[in-house]
C-alpha cells in the first residue's frame, strides 16, 4: 500500500489544520471491521516514518508546503440536530463545518502563531483572541449600541432556493433575531431575563445594529457574534425551519454532502469559500477537499481505527489507551488535554435539605480523598485543581494555584474525615443523613467510589443511575430532586453558569449578591481586559469557599494524531 500523500487545510470555528501524509512503501495490508454495518473495512499497515529531506530526494514536495486535496478523517459524535433555532446551538454539529459566525478566534494567535493562546481549553471568550468573520469589523458607539460591517463577497451555496447569491446584512437580521426571539432557543434560555437584545436591525445592506442593555453589552456581543450562526432566510421561508439536513445551504468552507445517522457524515470543499490562509495570504481555504466524520461508540473500534491509520485524528483517549498505542504506534503525536469532569451538585435552593448549609458542602468534600483518587484511579492524569478555570495558558491570568489559596479554600481538597464529622455535627447532622444522587448509567461505577468515602462520614449516598436519553432530560431539565452528578464548567468562565439560578447549568441553585455584581461587571466590561482580569482573579477563591458541589479532580486524557498532520498542536476550540 502507497502511504497517501496530502496537505489539508480544514478551516471551521472548530480548527484550522494543515496536514500532511509522506510516502513509502509499507507491508501488506491487514483488515479490521469497523462497528457500524454502513461503515467499511479499515486498513493497516506497519508505517515508516521518514524525514523532510528523504521525502524530497524521493521526487516529492517539501511536506511544509500548502497542497491541495485529499481526505480528512477524524471520529465524531452524531449530530443532534441541525436547527440552532430548534435545537442548542453548539449541538448543531454540521453548521461549524457550513457557516460560520460573525467573530470567531484568531489563528494566528495559536501555537501555529504568535501561541498567546493555545486553543487546546475550550471556548475562553477572551476579547483579545477574536478576529472579524462574516462581519469585516464592528464598533461600539455607546454602552447599549454594536454595530457590525458585513463581509463583502460571501456568497452562499448554488443550490434553491438561495442559488449562490451573496450575504448581507439582512442575513445576519434574520438569523439573530431568529436565534434571540425563539421560543426555546438556546440565547434568550442563556442569559437572565434583562440581557437580551432590545432591537436587532440592518441599517443597509452592509450594516447591522444592535441595541442592548447597557450591563449586558459584553455578554451579547459573545453570544451574538461569536455563538450565532448565520443562514439564509429563504431555507426558513421554503421549508419552515432547517431540520433535515438536505436543506441546509453553506457559505462556510464545506458543504454538508451525506449523512449516515450513527455511521458517518461527510462534508466537501466549497470552492467559493471567502477565507485565506493567513500565512499564506494567496491561498484560499480549504485546502482539504473532503472531511469525514467516522461515528464510532466502541472505544475498542475507534483505537483500532486510530492505529491502523483510517483516521487521522482522536481525542479523549484515557492514559492505559495512550500508553498502549505508543507501544504499538511510536510514531503517533499526542498531547494531554482536560476533558470535561463532572461533580456532584446538591440542590442548594431547598430549605429542608441539608446542602443548604455551607458547613455540610465542606464536609463532603473533606470527606472525599481526592489525592487518593488521582494516584489509584487517574494514574496521576489528574490535577485537584481544575475549576473554575484550568490550570492552562488560556486561563493561567485568572488561575491560581492551590497552593496559593486561602486556607479554607485549601481545606476542600485536603482529607479530613475527622473534620468532616464535626462539621456535620455543628450543622446539625451528628449521625449524618441519607441522600440520592442521579447520574448517567456510565458513572454508576465512579460514584460508588465516592459513596464509600462519604459512608466514612455517615453520609448515606443512595445512586440512581438512568438511561443516557432520561438523564439527559433530568440533566436539561434540572429536575432532581437533591443531587446530580453532571458536568462542571470550564469554558468561557466569565458567563459563571454554575452559580447564576437562572441559566440551566446551574444544578445547585445557587446565587448570591457577591457573584451577581461580579458577573453583571463581566458582562458590561468585557472589552476592558484589565477589569476582567481583576473580577475573574477575585471570582476564583470566592466560589470554591462556597463549596457549591463536591470538587472532584479534574481529569486529562489525550489527542493523538498521525504526523502528517502538518501545522496541528491539539488545538480544539477557538474563541
Amino acid at each position: 500500500m502507497k502511504k497517501k500523500l496530502l496537505f489539508i487545510s480544514v478551516s471551521c470555528l472548530m480548527m484550522v489544520s494543515v496536514i500532511l501524509a509522506s510516502c513509502n512503501d509499507t507491508t501488506p495490508e491487514q483488515s479490521a471491521k469497523l462497528g457500524s454495518p454502513e461503515t467499511s473495512t479499515v486498513s493497516s499497515s506497519e508505517t515508516t516514518i521518514t524525514d523532510k529531506e528523504d521525502i524530497v530526494a524521493q521526487g516529492f514536495r517539501n511536506p511544509d508546503e500548502p497542497k491541495y486535496g485529499g481526505t480528512y478523517t477524524f471520529i465524531g459524535r452524531d449530530l443532534q440536530g441541525f436547527d440552532p433555532a430548534k435545537y442548542l446551538t453548539m449541538d448543531c454539529g454540521a453548521m461549524y463545518f457550513v457557516s460560520d459566525y460573525a467573530v470567531s478566534g484568531d489563528w494566528t494567535k495559536g501555537p501555529a502563531g504568535t501561541n498567546e493562546i493555545d486553543w487546546t481549553s475550550g471556548f475562553v471568550g477572551r476579547y483579545d483572541v477574536f478576529k472579524g468573520a462574516y462581519a469585516e469589523s464592528w464598533e461600539i458607539p455607546d454602552m447599549n449600541t454594536l454595530i457590525f460591517h458585513v463581509r463583502k463577497g460571501v456568497y452562499f451555496e448554488d443550490k434553491p432556493p438561495v442559488n449562490g447569491r451573496e450575504m448581507d446584512a439582512y442575513d445576519f437580521e434574520y438569523s439573530w433575531n431568529r436565534a434571540w426571539f425563539t421560543e426555546g432557543a438556546y440565547h434568550p434560555m442563556s442569559v437572565p431575563a434583562d440581557a437580551k437584545p432590545t432591537s436587532i436591525k440592518a441599517l443597509d445592506k452592509w450594516t447591522v445594529e444592535v441595541k442592548v442593555p447597557e450591563v449586558q453589552i459584553g455578554i451579547v456581543w459573545v453570544v451574538t457574534g461569536a455563538m450565532a450562526w448565520i443562514y439564509p432566510h429563504e431555507v426558513i421561508d421554503e421549508y419552515g425551519d432547517m431540520t433535515d439536513w438536505k436543506n441546509l445551504v453553506s457559505s462556510g468552507p464545506f458543504t454538508l454532502t451525506d449523512y449516515v445517522s450513527a455511521s458517518s457524515i461527510t462534508y466537501t470543499r466549497n470552492p467559493n469559500y471567502w477565507e485565506h490562509d493567513p500565512f499564506n495570504p494567496e491561498n484560499q481555504l480549504p485546502y482539504v477537499d473532503e472531511v469525514k466524520s467516522l461515528i464510532l461508540t466502541d472505544t475498542s473500534t475507534q483505537l483500532a481505527a486510530l492505529r491502523t491509520g483510517q483516521v487521522d485524528k482522536m481525542s479523549n483517549i484515557s492514559w492505559e489507551d495512550h500508553d498502549l498505542l505508543m507501544t504499538q504506534c511510536p510514531e503517533l503525536q499526542s498531547r494531554k488535554a482536560f476533558v470535561m469532569t463532572n461533580f456532584i451538585w446538591g440542590r442548594i435552593d431547598k430549605e429542608n435539605l441539608p446542602f443548604k448549609d455551607v458547613k455540610v458542602r465542606q464536609a463532603m468534600n473533606m470527606a472525599i480523598n481526592k489525592q487518593e483518587i488521582i494516584d489509584d484511579y487517574y494514574n496521576g492524569n489528574a490535577v485537584l485543581l481544575g475549576w473554575p478555570f484550568l490550570p492552562s495558558q488560556a486561563f493561567s491570568r485568572w488561575y491560581t494555584p492551590l497552593e496559593e489559596m486561602p486556607q479554607d479554600v485549601q481545606d476542600l481538597f485536603t482529607y479530613n474525615p475527622e473534620r468532616a464529622k464535626e462539621l456535620l455535627t455543628e450543622a446539625g447532622y451528628p449521625d449524618g443523613f441519607k441522600t440520592t444522587v442521579v447520574c448517567d448509567a456510565i458513572d454508576t461505577d465512579f460514584l460508588s467510589i465516592i459513596k464509600n468515602y462519604l459512608d466514612g462520614v455517615n453520609i448515606d449516598m443512595q445512586i440512581q443511575s438512568l438511561e443516557g436519553s432520561v438523564f439527559a432530560s433530568v440533566l436539561r431539565g434540572r429536575t432532581h430532586e437533591e443531587m446530580i452528578y453532571k458536568f462542571a464548567s470550564t469554558d468561557w468562565p466569565a458567563r459563571m453558569r454554575e452559580c447564576r439560578i437562572e441559566h440551566f447549568d446551574c444544578h445547585s441553585f445557587y446565587d448570591s449578591p457577591v457573584t451577581r455584581e461580579m458577573y453583571n461587571s463581566l458582562s458590561k466590561n468585557l472589552f476592558d481586559s484589565n477589569i476582567v482580569d481583576s473580577v475573574l482573579k477575585e471570582y476564583g477563591p470566592f466560589i470554591l469557599k462556597e463549596a457549591i458541589g463536591i470538587y472532584l479532580p479534574m481529569a486529562q486524557k489525550y489527542i493523538m494524531w498521525w504526523p502528517w498532520l502538518q501545522n496541528y498542536q491539539g488545538e480544539t476550540v477557538m474563541g
